[in-house]
């Protein structure tokens, strides 16, 4: 879900190579040229809830704001999918809205959100995938280890 491609140059800066996916072709086309000049980053079409014929594996793997958009079921997809396109030893950065935010949400978020996770119920279903899960949970734009379940966003470290 790298949608336009932003984070994709942003984590450019500090990665030697950065692949940004997303399942919209005229997006990845954009992006590749929009973005052509710079050597490290490529992008690529991938249906996130199937990966079997990707054949790439990654040493990290971020997703911010992505496994939000999908129900329920597509979530557990989603996050097994993450675990087999991250190395071994390899990990994810999984972020997406906490629930206990919804309340305050605008319209576009009620609409597009299909699934939003507590801290818990976030944490639990990555530690189905991946060896350690270590969630962080951010408001106001600061990333802590503080009371998640009152958090705007949440934060997941996956370790494979």
């Amino acid at each position: 879900g790298c949608g336009d491609g932003i984070g994709s140059v942003f984590l450019g800066k500090f990665a030697k190579q950065v692949t940004g996916v997303d399942y919209d072709e005229e997006l990845i086309e954009n992006n590749r040229k929009e973005y052509k000049d710079i050597p490290n980053i490529d992008f690529k079409k991938l249906n996130l809830l199937n990966v079997s014929s990707h054949k790439a594996t990654y040493d990290a793997v971020v997703s911010m704001d992505v496994i939000e958009h999908f129900n329920e079921e597509e979530g557990r997809k989603l996050a097994a999918n993450y675990a087999k396109l991250t190395n071994e030893g390899g990990f994810a950065l999984i972020g997406t809205p906490n629930i206990a935010s919804r309340q305050y949400a605008s319209e576009n978020r009620l609409k597009n959100h299909l699934h939003e996770f507590n801290p818990d119920e976030l944490q639990s279903l990555l530690s189905n995938y991946f060896k350690r899960v270590f969630l962080f949970s951010m408001t106001d734009e600061v990333v802590s280890t503080s009371f998640s379940k009152m958090a705007w966003y949440l934060m997941a470290l996956c370790v494979k």
